[in-house]
């Protein structure tokens, strides 16, 4: 198969772009907010949602290895069920990636102010700062991008590794320590938290856009990208949540996100274990973490635009690639001009994280639910057929706790159906 970008990633650099995907901002709130919620009883969400996770990464690696498109999700989607579902599905999926931006690149700016108590409005300009650094490293060629990804994941690598190190012998065995008593009491905020924790496993299926571009053998490549990923995903979220835990380092009685990042459960581990202020630490941490999320996503969300615009179902104007960075550069000037719009709305109407939240994961669970559904139909292997339909199983389960934000989707679907209509016509009349 052909494919006007270069091969250029290596099984190193994809797991890089792995980790900067699916490590996202959660690590910086969500253990201090489990354990708020379900106590030491939040370690076994944090397990069960790393095993759980394996079938989502297995299904969407096997789908790249089988049919790699810069399409991605999109392509299989339309595989399995038809032009119009891959349409659908490849319109939520870019909507999502490009909204979903302005959460990363805002978390890592909030968790700096609160972390430096610095004016509300620094948390919008180190957003920005953070999105134009990921916009010009993709703009420039993803040979270039793949490799601020791998110093970014490494960096990351060694701060997180470093807390959990530092952490073990202060890890007190009565603070990991539980029993259940009744549901409502115990299985009831595990369940909880396991619903929060599922957020931050998003990601393993920004890749699938860039299987063309993995050197070859590129079977080989990506599933060393995979299960690199996996293993080293899984043992820093556990061993992060298993520290904060052991440590006693957060705030009980459901707290809210802002008193989860004002909190900084990460910094309050240092602090404990080290004896050193963690602010500096936690916001470099947050800066690095939230570069190398918006640097991977937008390397992902950016091929599947031009992608759409290939198979005429988004804009002409799309179909366009560097000549000089091979890159889609029109689609990621489209995604970092969502990406910073949707920052001066928050801005000026002072829109809250917890709200904004809920219109790219409203969005990404239901592209998950074709995905993973394509991957039960198109995926050749029983081993793999038998993934995909856990995975889409997990899926299907987690998608009504998005409430009434369920109605985006059927929103974006509509006006997906709409551009494709107006395009028929458009054609026939010529």
């Amino acid at each position: 198969m052909t494919t006007p970008f270069k091969q250029s990633i290596s099984s190193y650099q994809g797991m890089a772009l792995y980790i900067g995907a699916v490590l996202g901002s959660g690590i910086l709130i969500l253990p201090g907010m489990t354990a708020g919620i379900a106590g030491p009883a939040a370690l076994i969400s944090w397990i069960a949602m790393a095993i759980l996770s394996i079938p989502l990464a297995c299904t969407f690696a096997n789908l790249s290895i089988e049919y790699p498109s810069s399409g991605g999700i999109m392509t299989f989607a339309t595989k399995a069920f038809g032009y119009h579902i891959g349409a659908i599905s490849g319109w939520m999926f870019f909507i999502a990636g490009s909204t979903g931006q302005i959460i990363v690149s805002l978390t890592g700016g909030t968790y700096i102010v609160f972390a430096f108590d610095l004016p509300h409005y620094f948390a919008y300009i180190i957003a920005a700062i953070l999105l134009l650094t990921a916009i010009i490293g993709n703009y420039i060629g993803i040979g270039s991008s793949s490799k601020i990804q791998l110093t970014l994941a490494g960096l990351t690598f060694l701060i997180l590794v470093s807390t959990i190190i530092i952490a073990i012998p202060t890890i007190v065995p009565e603070n990991i320590t539980f029993a259940f008593t009744n549901a409502r009491d115990s299985i009831i905020p595990i369940g909880q938290s396991a619903m929060l924790i599922f957020w931050s496993f998003f990601g393993w299926e920004a890749i699938a856009s860039l299987a063309p571009e993995f050197k070859s053998p590129k079977k080989r490549n990506i599933m060393i990208s995979t299960w690199g990923a996996i293993f080293i995903i899984g043992i820093l979220y556990i061993g992060v949540a298993l520290s904060v835990v052991g440590t006693d380092s957060y705030s009980r009685d459901g707290v809210t996100i802002n008193e989860a990042m004002n909190n900084a459960a990460i910094a309050q581990v240092i602090e404990k274990a080290a004896g050193l202020d963690g602010s500096w630490t936690t916001a470099i941490l947050a800066f690095l973490i939230c570069l190398g999320t918006n640097n991977a996503f937008i390397a992902g969300i950016s091929r599947l635009g031009y992608s759409l615009s290939c198979n005429r179902l988004a804009p002409s104007w799309l179909d366009y690639v560097h000549d000089k960075y091979s890159t889609p550069s029109r689609s990621i000037l489209l995604v970092g001009f969502i990406a910073i719009i949707g920052l001066v709305l928050g801005f000026v109407f002072d829109i809250r994280l917890n709200q904004l939240v809920y219109i790219p994961n409203s969005l990404a669970i239901a592209t998950y639910v074709i995905g993973t559904a394509a991957g039960v139909r198109l995926i050749h292997n029983a081993k793999g057929k038998i993934l995909a339909g856990v995975a889409c199983i997990l899926c299907l389960c987690a998608y009504p706790f998005v409430g009434s934000f369920i109605l985006i989707p059927i929103l974006v679907s509509l006006l997906c159906a709409g551009f494709i209509l107006w395009k028929e016509k458009k054609d026939a009349s010529v």
